[in-house]
């Protein structure tokens, strides 16, 4: 697994009981709130179900810190359930909404696999990445309506929370058009201020434990 602290790169695990022993000296402190690993750049499918990212996991929920879940592929999305059940102490955090077929205007299997992963309660989800899995020109709120109910139904606005997804967002309109339309969508969704509130921030500052400012 790799983390960002501070700008810094940190480690991998590569080998049983490696990962409980690299997350020892991560730093301590506000600029570390959670771990996320690039799994679909790994050759091997079931890379998150190996005996030591395991005892990595392990280490994070030990931690109190937050393991985003890069679930670009649905075998991907498959393994949540499970690591849900494995490590149930820890936060797991869905990115980009396992990056629904929005281009294609398919529905399965992500649909299903998704609900699957919402049974467990702390499992949660980004309403991120969405534009770069529609079509990258034209793009709208209403292209990623169908998908965004889909996960609200089964999440909840206390389980997801907003991401911008910068700098990957400018490939696909930019930052600007992405909060422009997240803020249609969540329009086009009836959220009340409070539900709109849990989306933009709340969520977020209670997953990833940040403190309030004021």
């Amino acid at each position: 697994m790799a983390a960002r602290a501070g700008g810094r790169r940190l480690g991998a695990a590569a080998a049983p009981g490696r990962g409980r022993r690299r997350a020892g000296p991560l730093p301590a402190g506000p600029a570390l709130r959670r771990v996320r690993h690039l799994i679909h750049d790994e050759p091997d499918p079931d890379w998150l179900l190996r005996p030591q990212v395991r005892d990595g996991l392990d280490a994070l929920a030990e931690r109190d810190l937050t393991f985003d879940v890069v679930a670009v592929r649905p075998r991907h999305l498959e393994h949540v359930p499970l690591l849900a059940e494995r490590h149930p102490d820890l936060r797991l955090v869905i990115d980009h909404l396992a990056k629904p077929p929005i281009a294609e205007r398919g529905r399965e299997p992500w649909a299903g696999l998704l609900a699957r992963a919402a049974e467990h309660p702390n499992v949660h989800a980004k309403v991120s990445g969405l534009n770069t899995a529609a079509d990258w020109e034209t793009w709208t709120a209403a292209d990623l309506r169908p998908y965004a109910e889909h996960a609200f139904e089964l999440f909840g606005a206390g389980r997801l929370m907003f991401g911008g997804d910068w700098p990957i967002s400018v490939l696909a309109g930019g930052y600007r058009k992405v909060w422009d339309e997240t803020a249609n969508l969540l329009d086009d969704l009836g959220l009340d201020p409070a539900d709109r509130a849990r989306v933009l921030g709340g969520t977020a500052a209670d997953v990833y434990r940040i403190p309030d400012p004021a």
